[in-house]
């Protein structure tokens, strides 16, 4: 078991899901639950189970930050899972925009739900609060092998697995393919590098209409921080089995800030802070944010496309993505856990006789837009022919697709609502001159960080 840390961390997590590259939930606030009565026994053999036996009624709760359409969609397939699942299990749901507010105190209680999603750096700061899952295969007979192994790897510790993969939020980029036509771009192709997106920028850009070529924006930290790694990868790395920042002298990083400012120098960009109103609303060519824009853009009727964001030389074979996950809770009692177990896989393969396209996992992606980690989904035909989701799909393994730092690494929100945002925060003042200070100084405030959690010399 992950040995047990303050409940105080826990206050960072707001911070955290909130600039995550990719975070999770929907833009829209609102709030969902769910209640289902539904109390017959059922009887079930585990596939996987040692010993074949019988499934008493149960109610769990089981409680997210899922909020607007997102939660509409989370809504209707926990009601599905307790009319249909055949364990007799009722899964009681609080959906809502408070839930930071109300983990925290309910943690400190030992009175917890037994089910919540969250954030895969969220395994260091729900230590002791979240059970191991290494015996999940087993208990379930879910298959470790349909998982694509980088997701599920950033929910490991050196302790085992801590989190199953519930969504992946990652950045992508956007174009509004009437704006491409008019400009006389091929209406069909993004641009390949981040120079042919400042020429495409250019082309696109007509201020005296408020059109733009350019959707960025200095406050979307996590779009920021996803750029920032496209051009010079990860900020922080192992290297001899050792921590180490790499802000300092990074010319990807360099190529970063001037890139970016430039697009505002220019003109290119707007300064308003609510740029996807903009884009949904025709007025800018090339966006990037998350997959979580798609439910708008089909909304809307937008002529667009999507694609992952542009990789570089510097930057290398980068994915940076969250992996959004279940969490069990520690203190719920065996009883629950192995409902939420089950619910868990139910979500991935119903009761075990279903087409994978009827499945939860594969209506999250099919209907909201999120690229799949389940390789059962990834590989079925229905989501291979879907455009959307097979341009912004990585599977191979070649990539990174850690944001900011591997997963292992302890304090990734502290390096990210720390050095990372002040850096982000002070774009703007490095517009005409060199970025070594500022790099410099993000460097020092890593290692400073780095060497006081793992007290390195």
């Amino acid at each position: 078991m992950i040995k047990k840390k303050g409940i105080a961390l826990l206050l960072t997590a707001c911070m955290t899901l909130s600039l995550a590259a990719c975070g999770g939930g929907s833009a829209t606030a609102g709030t969902g639950s769910v209640s289902e009565d539904n109390t017959s026994a059922a009887e079930s053999t585990e596939e996987a189970a040692t010993a074949t036996e019988e499934s008493k009624p149960i109610t769990i709760q089981f409680w997210n930050g899922w909020t607007g359409s997102d939660a509409q969609v989370l809504i209707e397939l926990v009601e599905k899972f307790n009319k249909e699942n055949k364990w007799g299990i009722t899964i009681e749901m609080d959906s809502t925009s408070d839930f930071r507010d109300k983990i925290t105190p309910a943690m400190a209680a030992d009175k917890v739900p037994a089910l919540i999603l969250g954030s895969c750096s969220e395994k260091y700061l729900y230590e002791g609060e979240i059970r191991n899952l290494d015996n999940i295969w087993s208990d379930t007979g879910m298959k470790e092998d349909d998982f694509m192994g980088s997701y599920l790897d950033s929910l490991k510790t050196e302790d085992g697995l801590y989190g199953i993969p519930f969504q992946i939020s990652n950045y992508v980029v956007y174009w509004n393919k009437d704006l491409f036509e008019k400009a006389g771009l091929d209406p069909e192709t993004p641009p390949t590098s981040y120079e042919q997106w400042t020429e495409y920028a250019e082309k696109i850009t007509d201020a005296d209409n408020h059109i733009y070529g350019s959707g960025l924006s200095y406050t979307n930290y996590g779009a920021v921080a996803c750029l920032m790694q496209m051009f010079g990868g990860e900020q922080i790395t192992k290297e001899n089995d050792k921590w180490t920042a790499h802000f300092k002298d990074n010319q990807g990083y360099k190529d970063f800030i001037k890139w970016f400012n430039y697009q505002f120098d220019a003109g290119y960009n707007p300064v308003e802070g609510d740029i996807v109103s903009m884009f949904i609303a025709g007025q800018i060519g090339m966006y990037v944010d998350g997959p979580w824009v798609l439910a708008d853009v089909h909304k809307y009727d937008m002529n667009y496309g999507v694609t992952t964001l542009i990789e570089t030389p510097e930057g290398g074979k980068q994915a940076p993505a969250n992996t959004q996950c279940f969490f069990v809770t520690q203190d719920c009692t065996d009883e629950e856990a192995l409902a939420a177990e089950r619910f868990i896989s139910w979500w991935h393969y119903g009761n075990g006789d279903i087409d994978v396209k009827d499945t939860a996992v594969y209506a999250w992606s099919d209907r909201i837009g999120y690229p799949t980690y389940f390789i059962p989904v990834a590989e079925c035909d229905e989501y291979k022919n879907n455009a959307d989701m097979n341009a912004i799909t990585i599977n191979d393994p070649e990539y990174c697709m850690d944001s900011i730092a591997p997963g292992e690494f302890r304090y990734w929100s502290e390096v990210l609502t720390g050095p990372v945002i002040d850096l982000i925060n002070n774009l703007t003042f490095y517009k005409d001159k060199d970025s070594s200070e500022l790099l410099d100084k993000c460097q020092e405030a890593a290692d400073a960080i780095i060497n006081e959690k793992y007290g390195y010399e």
